[in-house]
């Protein structure tokens, strides 16, 4: 089994505990760094993505490729969810454990009429490592359509980020701009308020988790004084003009140094695999 060791790392566990059926024996730290995840920033419908959240098989095949094996995703409807998931050996798909939290799990498979799935959890949680779910229970907690993945066996390949990191520094250089347009109005405490998932996490939560990762304290500290800045804000809970209430300044370095910091990683890894 094996565990969370990072901040919303639940699926990076998952691809852990799915290599673990293969032999392979990694985490979900390891998998991170190997596929330069800290270095890498997505846009998808108006969201904002880093670290954990990059979690399909676009991302994960990075790491994926390099040991031989590629991620495949099926969408399948709710109600052939069942049907499908009998026919497979070992697959990851996405359930809610509580009413609005999502949570990556491994189905491995049937036990007395059950549905046998590994909990991609923090080691010392209270919550169980697997989990059982009747075809009625486990139907309540998925979403109309279920993203289910799975491993293939492939040949090795070597992965070229240059394009991947030039992607990243744009989408962070646009971040910055929606974050500037954004807080230079006045916003509703509801509009704050979701701005956190679309707009600040990639960067005010998950890309702080990234840096944390790799001990890249500087760019870290200076994001971790506007987060504070930011949660202050949406504790009060009213209308508020963001630029009056964050260090717009240290955002904007913190920013500008963390692109620094992917084109610096992308020419040294390049120059690595040069020579």
């Amino acid at each position: 089994m094996k565990y969370m060791t990072f901040n919303s790392s639940c699926s990076y566990a998952g691809i852990a505990n799915l290599l673990s059926f293969y032999g392979i024996d990694t985490e979900d730290r390891t998998i991170a760094l190997e596929m330069e995840l800290p270095f890498l920033f997505d846009c998808e419908d108006g969201r904002y993505l880093s670290g954990p959240m990059l979690q399909s098989a676009k991302w994960f095949n990075l790491y994926l490729k390099t040991i031989g094996y590629t991620m495949t995703e099926k969408d399948v409807k709710k109600e052939q969810l069942c049907e499908y998931l009998r026919d497979l050996q070992v697959a990851m798909l996405g359930i809610y454990v509580s009413e609005r939290n999502k949570h990556a799990v491994i189905y491995t498979g049937m036990r007395d009429g059950k549905f046998y799935m590994l909990n991609n959890k923090w080691e010392h949680s209270d919550e169980p490592d697997t989990l059982l779910f009747s075809e009625q229970e486990l139907l309540r907690r998925v979403d109309e359509t279920v993203t289910v993945a799975v491993l293939n066996k492939t040949a090795c390949e070597t992965i070229k980020i240059e394009s991947v990191a030039k992607h990243s520094i744009a989408v962070l250089q646009s971040l910055a701009k929606e974050i500037a347009d954004f807080c230079s109005q006045e916003k509703s405490a509801m509009d704050i308020r979701l701005s956190m998932n679309t707009l600040f996490r990639a960067i005010l939560l998950d890309g702080i988790t990234m840096l944390d990762l790799i001990g890249e304290t500087q760019i870290s500290q200076k994001l971790k004084i506007v987060q504070g800045q930011f949660m202050n804000v949406v504790r009060e809970n009213k209308p508020q003009q963001l630029d009056q209430c964050l260090d717009m300044a240290l955002l904007n370095s913190a920013i500008a140094g963390y692109i620094n910091l992917i084109c610096v990683h992308s020419q040294t890894r390049d120059t690595m695999h040069t020579n």
